[in-house]
């Protein structure tokens, strides 16, 4: 989900099943093996041998399996330890890089200290919608401040009525103030409806519907984040497939038009993104006023994140080749324009605390 949700999947897979069981032990050792994983992937290094076991750790700690968790994550350190790691191992694609942005600031939420992911400013430049990371406590959730000037936003508080006991998150708004954002709280057999659609005022989100409309109709895939357009008539999103270990393994992005009360998936899609849709695994699209430009994450083998923008001449062609946007580097996703479109937010994982924090770049 807007990604990246995917980011955050994957940070739980260690981190969640460690401070559930011990603080002090399975903690300090989920969160080395987790730091190890980053910096062999952001050198592009080769990190699949190790995946199976790691994505065992959260299954084994729910189960009540502590020993074994505990166990497992020591094989994982050791293969860590003995497992030399020279940089480039990984092949990434060859794509050009885009050199449009710079002078990256961290955005500061006042009265708000948690993980801050999946920004997105309102059209009219007033407020910042984000939502946290999941934690052992509860899954993801929205919140909403106002802005005090392009990197500091006052808190307040949850976007009511929007969030769940399941995965809430990726914000987007219309000009009208339409809001749309994706919960899991009916997915399963017999529900594949993840979208819905409301009005905010105040803080909060009234007059909620689903958009079915939308789901592919097959268990294990999911519509993962979605965009609106400011106009309210086109709807970016993605047909997401999850594999076992809730990780997406495959993601390719559709739009669909406003027809009635509905968004109709359009036929085309497949040309509109077949320059993006190449990749694997994409996802967390912004899509600028006049839909030419749009901007991503894609995710790679090694659990390598990079954001990329791609253009074309108007909204009824299909976008042209990415590129990578270079400013954007780590752990980090879901990259969404300003109101002007001269800067642009997006959330990244902080060295220093550990947590997600809205970073802002300038064209």
């Amino acid at each position: 989900m807007k990604n990246g949700l995917i980011g955050a999947v994957f940070l739980c897979l260690l981190s969640g099943a460690a401070m559930a069981v011990n603080p002090f032990a399975l903690k300090a050792k989920g969160d080395k093996a987790l730091g190890l994983l980053q910096d062999r992937a952001g050198k592009g290094c080769a990190v699949e041998a190790i995946m199976p076991k790691i994505m065992q750790v959260k299954p084994l700690g729910d189960a009540g399996k502590l020993d074994e968790a505990e166990a497992l994550l020591d094989e994982i350190l050791e293969w860590f330890a003995e497992t030399p790691c020279t940089g480039g191992q990984a092949t990434l694609p060859d794509t050009k890089m885009n050199q449009e942005w710079g002078d990256d600031r961290v955005v500061t939420i006042k009265g708000y200290e948690g993980d801050a992911m999946e920004p997105f400013i309102s059209r009219d430049g007033k407020f910042l919608f984000f939502n946290d990371d999941k934690t052992d406590a509860k899954d993801k959730d929205m919140f909403w401040a106002k802005r005090i000037n392009d990197y500091t936003f006052d808190f307040q508080g949850e976007i009511k009525n929007v969030n769940s006991k399941a995965v809430d998150g990726v914000p987007s708004m219309d000009d009208s103030g339409r809001f749309y954002f994706m919960s899991a709280k009916d997915y399963g057999l017999f529900h594949k409806n993840t979208v819905f659609s409301g009005r905010f005022e105040d803080g909060a989100v009234t007059d909620i519907v689903p958009l079915p409309q939308l789901a592919l109709g097959k268990l294990g895939w999911l519509n993962m984040d979605i965009e609106i357009s400011a106009d309210g008539q086109t709807l970016y999103s993605t047909q997401t497939h999850f594999g076992r270990e809730g990780i997406p393994v495959e993601s390719y992005f559709f739009y669909a038009r406003k027809e009635g009360d509905a968004f109709v998936p359009q036929a085309d899609s497949a040309e509109i993104f077949a320059a993006l849709n190449k990749d694997k695994v994409i996802y967390a699209a912004s899509i600028s006023r006049d839909e030419t430009e749009i901007f991503y994450t894609r995710l790679l083998p090694g659990f390598i994140f990079q954001s990329l923008v791609a253009k074309r001449k108007d909204a009824k062609h299909p976008f042209g080749e990415p590129e990578v946007l270079s400013a954007i580097t780590g752990f980090a996703e879901a990259p969404a324009l300003s109101p002007d479109e001269t800067m642009l937010y997006y959330h990244k994982k902080s060295e220093a605390s550990g947590r997600f924090e809205i970073r802002v770049l300038h064209r």
